[in-house]
């Protein structure tokens, strides 16, 4: 406890010991703020850093996000259209077969779908058998009698269900001259009668209004990258442009997501975070030069240098008035707190100094007055314990149990039965080798149940066939550490106030089990019980401390009490009995092992 104190009391004024040694190390106090400012600082930088990279990241989620709904909801249309009815009618039949109702219904469908979606959707396109059925949506006319399908069948094979995506190019479809994002089915992979598309022409402007939302510094950019191509948000210098070779290496990357560098041709520092899109695998990339997004980090990186000197200045005048104002009183202390051992424990600290150092004063009053106490407490409950303790061997060492066990051994012996005399001898030595056991109060539960054995040998021998016994417990247990005599005065109520007051042959139960980290022995008997009123009266006395009361013997209160103490409140005895049937003893206790030598 004392240790502990004084530990405590150390803890508490290592800021006054830094005023000290601030006020006569002034210089090595000035670096080490520095040096504090500076991990700091880096600390900071880094952080910024990781926000600003985490910012872009963001806003490539997001735009990837939107354009990902976007795209699904116009390639959905796409296979719906190809899966109604009246389109796989239409491919399944022969052109000689096409009648007029057959126009108007498709083309009333392209019409809802053009007008739903006309934000992103430019034109659309449906041509079957090889060009005997057009139909179109569009302000433009065909640069074509009929849609060259073997050129796109040629650039466009491997999906199983024909769909496909194009990435940024002219409208090679309609004269509009516009630059357009393509989504289409090829017809006609597995039915060649029916060779034909449908096709849905997007709007470069659509996706130039979503990518060029998010401002990345004054030249980076947010572009769109699929294998076949790039669309670009924005006009930048040269030197900013994906070349070829960086182009393909972002085209050829398998990670869904990710973010590296590189240094471009004009050696600018250049970093790319990207994110897919899921409908159709293409990329949504930031590109940006690297020392663009980290400006604002530089600016604060001066800013957070001059804050720190600035503070560092004020922290030395600060801590040189503290030195002064706290060492004084704070070394006072100290010096009273030298004073304290185990035979001086009733200092009164003097009170010189900050309100702060009052507090404490008070505190550490109040401290010795609880270490008196508990002190004083722990006096008290070892004279108990040793008063229990005393309690049970003297109960152990009854001179009617001695005398009855030396007269039935006389009796052995001149009936000519040395070998049962000798049994009970050994089982009697045996039984108050372990009630001593060298002065320790805790031995392991294989010596409490060897003890209780040889007890028990000594009453069967000494009673004959009044009662039988039987142990069954737990083998894993038996390392377990236990308060010695435990069982044994639970064993001996069994005997004398449950078999021996029942007609017949009575039988005691003895079993060890562990719920939950918490070792349990029971103690039953078939005896002849408790009445409730007494059993309600026994309960409540072994609730009492210290109690005189004759409810209940000696032997149970002790058991009780003793393994309250050592092992706490939770722990100890209960008792369950009916009247005329048997009564039942539980011990808990907690599961605990080590060396037992030495306890």
């Amino acid at each position: 406890m004392r240790n502990k104190f004084i530990v405590f009391i150390k803890k508490y004024f290592l800021f006054s010991l830094r005023s000290t040694i601030i006020s006569l190390f002034l210089p090595v106090m000035i670096f080490f703020i520095a040096f504090t400012g500076w991990i700091s600082y880096q600390l900071a930088v880094t952080q910024l850093e990781e926000n600003a990279y985490k910012s872009v990241d963001d806003t490539v989620f997001q735009t990837k996000s939107y354009l990902e709904n976007r795209l699904y909801d116009v390639f959905e249309q796409l296979v719906a259209f190809s899966n109604q009815p009246r389109t796989l009618d239409l491919i399944d039949s022969e052109s000689s077969e096409l009648r007029p109702d057959d126009y108007i219904k498709i083309n009333n469908s392209l019409k809802v779908i053009h007008l739903n979606f006309n934000t992103i959707i430019e034109s659309i396109l449906v041509e079957m058998h090889n060009g005997k059925f057009t139909l179109f949506r569009s302000d433009f006319r065909m640069k074509f009698n009929h849609f060259p399908y073997e050129q796109y069948e040629e650039l466009y094979h491997g999906s199983k269900e024909g769909f496909y995506w194009q990435n940024d190019h002219t409208d090679d479809i309609f004269a509009s001259k516009s630059e357009v994002v393509s989504v289409f089915k090829l017809i006609g992979h597995d039915n060649s009668k029916a060779n034909g598309i449908l096709l849905f022409n997007l709007r470069k402007d659509f996706f130039e209004n979503v990518l060029n939302k998010s401002l990345i510094g004054e030249h980076g950019y947010l572009t769109l990258v699929s294998r076949d191509g790039v669309l670009n948000s924005k006009t930048v210098g040269k030197e900013y442009r994906l070349n070829s070779n960086e182009l393909s290496y972002l085209q050829s990357l398998q990670e869904e997501k990710g973010r590296y560098e590189f240094q471009n041709t004009a050696g600018k520092n250049m970093t790319i975070i990207y994110d897919t899109i899921g409908v159709n695998k293409w990329k949504v990339a930031a590109v940006f030069p690297t020392d663009e997004i980290l400006e604002k980090v530089n600016y604060i990186k001066v800013v957070t240098v001059i804050v720190i000197l600035m503070l560092t200045a004020i922290a030395i005048l600060i801590a040189n008035f503290m030195a002064k104002y706290i060492t004084n009183p704070v070394s006072a202390l100290i010096s009273q707190t030298k004073q304290i051992n185990e035979n001086n424990l009733n200092i009164t600290f003097s009170h010189k100094g900050p309100r702060e150092i009052g507090i404490l004063k008070t505190a550490l009053d109040d401290l010795l007055v609880k270490i008196n106490t508990l002190l004083a407490q722990i006096r008290l409950e070892q004279d108990e314990k040793r008063q229990l303790e005393f309690s049970i061997m003297h109960a152990q060492i009854n001179p009617h149990f001695l005398y009855n066990t030396l007269y039935s051994i006389k009796g052995l012996s001149d009936m000519g039965m040395n070998k049962e005399a000798s049994s009970m001898i050994t089982a009697l030595s045996h039984f108050f080798r372990i009630s001593i056991s060298r002065g320790k109060e805790i031995i392991s539960l294989e010596e409490e149940i060897a003890h209780i054995q040889n007890y028990l040998i000594i009453q069967e021998m000494r009673y004959g066939d009044d009662f039988s016994y039987e142990i069954t417990m737990d083998p894993n247990l038996l390392t377990c550490r236990i308060v010695k005599l435990t069982l044994q005065p639970l064993i001996e109520n069994a005997i004398y106030h449950g078999v021996k007051q029942k007609r017949g042959k009575g039988k005691i139960t003895i079993k060890g089990y562990e719920i939950n980290d918490m070792v349990c022995l029971e103690v039953i008997d078939n005896g002849s019980g408790i009445d409730n009123e007494r059993l309600i009266g026994i309960k409540e006395e072994l609730e009492k401390k210290r109690s005189d009361s004759p409810t209940i013997g000696i032997g149970l209160r002790s058991v009780h009490e003793r393994i309250k103490l050592h092992f706490g409140e939770i722990y100890g005895l209960s008792i369950e009995s009916e009247s005329g049937v048997g009564t039942k003893t539980l011990v808990r206790i907690p599961k605990t092992r080590g060396d037992l030598t030495n306890v």
